[in-house]
């Protein structure tokens, strides 16, 4: 069982999202909006696995603050501790934020509306230390 933050800014993908790693054991242990909270829930609650939309580029969903975005949010968390385990889960699959977040050092880049399984072996095979597949 993994211990899961979820970062997006919809309640609908945070609730599908825990209803999901529920059913196959995991624990979410915090949802948050924006990536100021994502970083600061991190800290408090040291995670597993982070899984993270693509927050602050100007969307109109977030309303925290804009000066921080994931990739931002990716090289703090991974500052602080080099074993965090990011997986980016978005709906923005456009072929610069893959780059920059497997750069900045995201483990992960999901597309959502890909399968429950595919989640969850992605977050497995993190844990277990394998390369997944993008």
């Amino acid at each position: 069982m993994a211990t899961i933050l979820i970062a997006d800014d919809m309640l609908t993908v945070q609730h599908n999202l825990t209803f999901i790693l529920q059913h196959f054991e995991h624990k979410v242990v915090a949802k948050v909006s924006n990536c100021t909270d994502a970083i600061l829930k991190y800290r408090e609650l040291k995670p597993d696995i982070v899984l993270i939309d693509i927050l602050g580029m100007n969307s109109f969903f977030e309303e925290a603050n804009k000066d921080i975005d994931t990739f931002d949010t990716i090289k703090i968390l991974l500052k602080e501790d080099r074993n965090a385990n990011i997986i980016v889960l978005t709906a923005t699959p456009k072929e610069e934020y893959i780059k920059k977040a497997l750069i900045f050092g995201a483990k992960g880049f999901l597309v959502k509306g890909v399968s429950n399984e595919k989640i969850v072996s992605t977050i497995d095979d993190i844990l277990r230390k394998k390369k997944p597949s993008i």
